[in-house]
């Protein structure tokens, strides 16, 4: 069993245990006891007479006789006492335990303590019968000369009924803490006989819950207490809790009062098996005095030399001053640390985040604590150092305070270019001191320096940061993310952007994306629009879709073809494939028509991934293989459905391209030349043609096709293709799957008489559910005026010539409503230069673009079925 120790500062207040710790002294009083005597003097007669009463249990009666007669009988003790403090005014209860102590010795005090948890004089209470409600029932005896014999009533065991037993001021908690005190204190042999006497006083819950708690050596005594479901006690459910010992006595408890008394003699008694208690306690933060409990328990589970204090420490890491105890813990019981919370390191949460930090630094601390799966963590074997540096790295290190906390001998070594040496300790401290002030000689060092390794201790840096509590003063660590990181920064950083403003830190959010924005590669770019278009916070896709301006209009370019050029090719060959070397075993990746990596073996079968290295395989070549297929699917459930949507929009927007940008942007682009081949494209005049497999354009004859040098290129809408079924045709042919619906979407032309009309009357009367035209006015379709404002009586889609296509809703959308509203009917669909509630400067319908008339025919007609 572990040792655990309980805070000095609470010793003073626990309930002490034979053999546990040093808690409160207590000595009897010989004040208290004379005082005691008199008042037991003045309260035989009174006891004598009760004693004698017809309802007296006879043989609380015998004892009290016996006790009155001169004979040391504990049950009489008690119950004197009882009469006393009930018809003596003034009498001090506590005092009957010095009494009892100097004149008959512990074993005896501590039996008169039990009996008098259960001994009550005077009647047993009227019972307020079901019904009576605002009514209180009582006896009054009223009497004008001399009270009668037996007035006071009997002599009893507590019941039910008793609201306020004597007992409770006799054995209440300053007695039995003091008697538990002395009893703790006690010579082994006394202690022994008070154990065997009081186990003849147990005879009802009341004296049982008493015994336990005063002597909680007896685990069987406390089993029994925990069984007992009397309604009325006079100890109350501390005590019972400062019985406890076992994890079976801790599983019967459901709650707690957090105090350092009691929380100290938990650690005392149960100690690691009072764990779950603790973290009960900790886990209901409604509590009112939380602030003040909490403290309590953290500092508990910090004195616990056990693993399950981790994941409880980690699950208020949110908590005020909760990583301030994580690393508290790590830093007393590093092993446990790392076994504990090795699972959640770098898992792609926040908490993952910081575990990780804490982690890397036990490991560079003590290498010896490395685990398998913490080898990404623990420090690598180190390489020989450089004298060759760059000047801004050559002199001493300032080690200010802006980075005294980010020790290099706890970060991962930077390597030089060529790979075979690394910075010596003060040269990366230099390095510390640009980074921290952002300076331009950074610049150098990266030309330098190995790019990954210079990224990897970029991200080390930046996790010793958040484990640290990422404190703003030294907010420069994750700027320098921006700095020296690459894309694997950027994959790493991404899900934490979208899971900060969720847990209050939309500023720190906000600066990660400003590291993405540093960063600036096309993987970089690719997370940013990523996050503009599935971002979950308002806020945060705003602010990117900002960053994404910025950027385009420094380079120049429009956010539109800024995404064009931001698709990354991920190391794939001139013909968009990847080869898995395993040294005797190859293996090819290709895509599917959703940009589903596949794995083809040199037989032809494809897999869905790629093999586990075998014993056979090259020790070194398989496992990078098999790392390097799990992180391209990885990074293509981000990027696949993003191109994807991407595309499709541009084919119903009637995005164009150059030829030259056609060619560089899709055909000729390792993973986007996948998808290219998988759709029909189509010239402004009007021509269309495929991209075959070894990117020769063709028409639906499938003869040779060349766009004129001045054309622009776009996907081919359906609406478009006078000779859809024959393109249909030669892809079912070709076995040809498309990324998105193209040839088989719906189409909607006008007939000549709609062309000329201004209303188109097919979709009047329509009815949308809520959801769906909700759905409407938030994605290709808008409800906004032209002063921004919200209207939801009607839903308008934009052409490319800057026609609006309208269609009027009854009764309206509500800004403000989530979750289920009205069905909305489609009234007038019409179109004109700007969205009204009414047809307005309408024009004739032919005018409009036809691959918005049919979209938008298409979004209502599919949205009513």
């Amino acid at each position: 069993m572990v040792e655990i120790s309980v805070p000095v500062e609470w010793r003073e207040h626990i309930h002490p245990r034979r053999g546990g710790a040093a808690g409160p002294t207590a000595v009897p009083d010989e004040d208290a006891a004379r005082s005691a005597r008199e008042r037991e003097r003045e309260a035989r007669p009174i006891a004598a007479e009760m004693a004698e009463h017809e309802r007296t249990d006879p043989e609380l009666g015998e004892a009290v006789r016996a006790w009155l007669d001169g004979e040391p009988d504990p049950v009489g003790a008690a119950a004197v006492a009882a009469v006393a403090v009930r018809y003596l005014g003034g009498v001090d209860a506590p005092s009957f335990l010095d009494a009892w102590v100097l004149d008959h010795g512990l074993a005896f005090a501590a039996c008169a303590v039990t009996e008098a948890s259960s001994v009550q004089p005077g009647p047993v209470p009227v019972r307020v019968e079901p019904g009576s409600v605002g009514v209180i029932r009582a006896v009054v005896h009223a009497y004008t000369g001399e009270r009668p014999r037996g007035w006071r009533g009997e002599i009893r065991r507590i019941g039910d009924e008793d609201r306020r037993p004597t007992g409770r001021w006799i054995a209440d908690d300053r007695v039995v803490k003091r008697l538990r005190t002395l009893l703790a204190a006690a010579p082994g042999d006394e202690y022994r006989d008070a154990v065997a006497r009081v186990a003849a006083h147990r005879g009802d819950p009341q004296r049982r819950r008493t015994a336990s708690y005063l002597l909680p050596t007896e685990t069987r005594w406390t089993d029994e207490s925990f069984a007992d479901r009397a309604r009325r006690q006079v100890l109350g459910q501390d005590h019972v809790l400062a019985s406890m010992s076992t994890a079976a006595h801790v599983a019967r408890a459901d709650w707690m009062t957090v105090s350092p008394g009691l929380v100290g003699t938990l650690l005392d008694g149960p100690g690691a098996d009072a764990l779950p208690l603790f973290e009960l306690s900790l886990r209901r933060r409604f509590r009112n005095d939380a602030d003040e409990t909490r403290p309590i328990l953290v500092r508990a589970l910090l004195e616990i030399p056990d693993e399950r204090i981790f994941p409880v420490l980690l699950d208020g890491i949110g908590e005020k001053g909760g990583g301030a105890a994580l690393l508290e813990a790590a830093g007393r019981y590093p092993a446990l640390a790392v076994r504990a919370l090795a699972p959640s390191a770098d898992d792609g949460t926040t908490r993952g985040l910081r575990v990780a930090g804490l982690l890397r630094d036990l490991l560079y601390a003590d290498p010896a604590l490395a685990e398998p799966s913490l080898a990404a963590l623990a420090p690598a074997p180190p390489v020989p150092v450089t004298g060759d540096l760059p000047a801004a790295l050559t002199g001493r290190p300032s080690r200010g305070a802006k980075t005294r906390w980010a020790d290099p001998a706890r970060l991962p070594q930077i390597r030089t270019r060529d790979g075979d040496r690394a910075l010596p300790e003060p040269a990366t401290g230099r390095l510390l001191d640009l980074l921290a002030a952002g300076a331009p000689e950074v610049a150098d060092v990266r030309r330098r320096c190995d790019r990954h390794s210079l990224a990897e201790f970029s991200w080390a840096l930046f996790q010793r940061w958040y484990a640290y509590g990422a404190p703003t003063r030294h907010k420069w660590a994750m700027a320098q993310l921006g700095l020296i990181g690459d894309d694997t920064t950027v994959r790493r950083l991404s899900p934490l952007i979208r899971r900060w403003p969720g847990e209050g830190a939309t500023a720190r959010a906000a600066a990660a994306l400003d590291v993405l924005a540093a960063i600036g590669s096309d993987v970089a770019l690719t997370h940013l629009f990523e996050l503009t278009r599935r971002g979950k916070y308002k806020g945060l896709k705003a602010r990117a879709a900002r960053k994404i301006d910025e950027i385009a209009a420094a380079r120049g370019v429009t956010p539109e073809a800024l995404a064009d050029r931001a698709v990354p090719d991920f190391g794939l060959d001139d013909r968009g494939t990847l080869v898995l070397d395993y040294g005797p075993r190859r293996f090819t990746v290709t895509f599917d028509e959703q940009l589903v990596p596949l794995v083809a073996e040199p037989n032809g079968k494809i897999r869905k991934s790629a093999p586990k290295p075998g014993p056979k395989d090259d020790p070194a070549l398989a496992p990078a293989a098999h790392a390097l297929f799990t992180g391209l699917k990885k990074d293509l459930r981000t990027i696949a459905g993003q191109e994807i949507r991407r595309l499709e929009t541009a084919m119903i927007v009637r995005r164009t391209w150059t030829p030259d940008d056609f060619r560089d942007l899709f055909v000729s682009h390792p993973l986007l030349g996948h998808i290219t081949r998988r759709l029909v494209w189509i010239t402004d005049d009007g021509a269309a043609f495929r991209v075959a497999e070894d990117r020769t354009y063709a028409d639906v004859h499938d003869d040779p096709f060349v766009p004129a040098p001045g054309a622009r290129i776009g996907i081919a809408h359906p609406v478009l293709l006078d000779d859809l079924d024959a393109w249909a045709e030669l892809f079912t042919d070709y076995e040809i799957l498309q990324p998105f619906e193209q040839l088989g979407r719906p189409v909607h032309r006008l007939t000549d008489a709609e062309r000329g009309a201004r209303v188109l009357t097919r979709t009047e009367g329509l009815v949308l559910p809520y959801g769906k035209a909700k759905g409407h006015s938030q994605g290709r379709w808008e409800s906004v005026t032209a002063d921004g404002e919200f209207a939801g009586g009607w839903l308008a889609r934009r052409d490319p010539a800057g026609l609006y296509v309208v269609a009027n809703l009854t009764p309206g959308l509500v800004h403000y409503m989530h979750g289920d509203g009205a069905d909305q009917r489609i009234g007038a669909l019409w179109a004109g230069p700007a969205p009204a509630a009414a047809p307005e400067n309408a024009v004739p319908l032919g005018e409009v673009d036809p691959v918005t008339m049919s979209e938008a025919v298409h979004d209502l007609v599919r949205g009513a079925s």
